[in-house]
């Protein structure tokens, strides 16, 4: 490897980046990367992110620093125990780089950020540990039509794999397998809500956390400078440590994979407003020459309870995602007998949910929507101004 000999003048803080030909820190300064999960693989990729310069980071997560992340986790200290993971993490983040910005959602990836948030970056790093959570990452990719990054991590060894909804190649959808969705749908009811399954502990160390990191991030870095990869889209690396080895192979596409067909382009933008009805909203696009207007929820949407029990007929709004409503609350809560609901997926000018407002739909903000409309398929932008 060659030397460089560095003036006081060439001294900075990205003075060897600099010394590497192909390499463009104003890009990596004005590049926008979108980071699903701080844990153990969160918190190499921060690192990371930060140590480069990549200008702008967003990290999502709903979970909090627990004792067990201490021992593969670079960013939490003990003292953080208890905090939400994303808010520790952004201020080491900014201690190792205070010329980034960061920002910190605090949630959950599936419904608590709008598909018009993940437009507005460049590329996504996944860093979860369940088949549910990369399926979300997925749609959220191919709706968006940014490319993701997937990691995954054991006792020693580890999985990387690239996914572009830009090309023909496969998506992670395609890679999942009839056991996968077994073990996927049984966090969930026949009914579809959310059953009490506690979170299954993954036996893992620091060292191959931060191997796979380092891979998931150098694959962004190329990616960002318009260079050839560690992987092509549909491509996954395998890597053991125990004993040594690393293998690359290429994803089968399932043609029958909707995930594909999931790219929207905004069309018409409504300004975010809890207040404001959906009929204003089809009745809108109706009265614009979009008639018969129906708009498709990304996530269904529980509106009403109802005790199926004759004696009691106890009713409750609930305006719940399907998805995060526990199954433990099927019972009425009056008179513990089994209760009935009616999920929303979609409406209409004819349906019976029209008169439901925005904030009752549980929509996250710069939402996007599919709309089928006698005129074509559009989609439905809601932004605060």
């Amino acid at each position: 490897m060659d030397s460089f000999v560095i003036t006081a003048d060439q001294e900075s803080r990205y003075g060897r980046h600099h010394l590497i030909d192909w390499w463009d820190q104003n890009r990596l300064k004005t590049s926008k990367v979108l980071v699903a999960g701080a844990g153990a693989l969160g918190n190499e990729v921060l690192k990371n992110l930060a140590l480069l310069g990549v200008g702008n980071i967003t990290v999502i997560d709903f979970d909090t620093v627990s004792i067990t992340n201490l021992t593969r986790s670079v960013l939490f200290r003990e003292s953080d125990i208890g905090l939400p993971k994303v808010e520790v993490a952004r201020q080491r983040v900014l201690e190792i780089n205070p010329e980034i910005a960061i920002q910190a959602i605090h949630g959950d990836l599936e419904f608590d950020i709008g598909i018009g948030d993940v437009c507005e970056h460049d590329v996504i790093i996944g860093c979860l540990d369940s088949v549910n959570a990369r399926w979300a990452i997925n749609q959220l990719a191919y709706r968006a039509g940014i490319p993701w990054i997937n990691g995954g991590i054991g006792v020693a060894e580890g999985e990387v794999s690239f996914f572009d909804p830009s090309t023909e190649a496969a998506c992670y959808e395609c890679s999942i397998s009839n056991q996968m969705w077994e073990r996927r749908n049984q966090r969930y009811s026949c009914q579809g809500m959310k059953r009490n399954i506690p979170e299954a502990a993954m036996p893992t160390t620091a060292t191959i956390a931060s191997i796979v990191g380092a891979m998931q991030v150098q694959q962004a870095l190329l990616y960002l400078h318009g260079r050839a990869g560690l992987l092509n889209p549909g491509e996954k690396v395998f890597l053991g440590l125990n004993p040594w080895l690393a293998f690359k192979v290429q994803i089968q596409r399932q043609e029958a994979c909707i995930d594909h067909d999931m790219t929207i382009e905004p069309k018409i933008s409504f300004n975010y407003d809890g207040n404001l009805s959906i009929q204003e909203i089809l009745k809108h696009l109706d009265d614009s020459g979009f008639s018969e207007p129906i708009l498709w929820l990304r996530n269904e949407v529980i509106e009403m309870m109802q005790c199926l029990n004759p004696d009691c007929g106890y009713q409750e709004q609930v305006n719940t995602p399907l998805r995060q409503y526990p199954e433990s609350k099927l019972v009425c809560p009056k008179c513990s007998h089994e209760r009935d609901f009616e999920v929303i997926r979609n409406l209409s000018l004819l349906g019976s949910g029209a008169n439901i407002t925005l904030g009752e739909l549980c929509l996250p903000n710069n939402e996007i929507l599919h709309c089928e409309t006698a005129k074509g398929s559009i989609a439905i932008q809601f932004c605060q101004t």
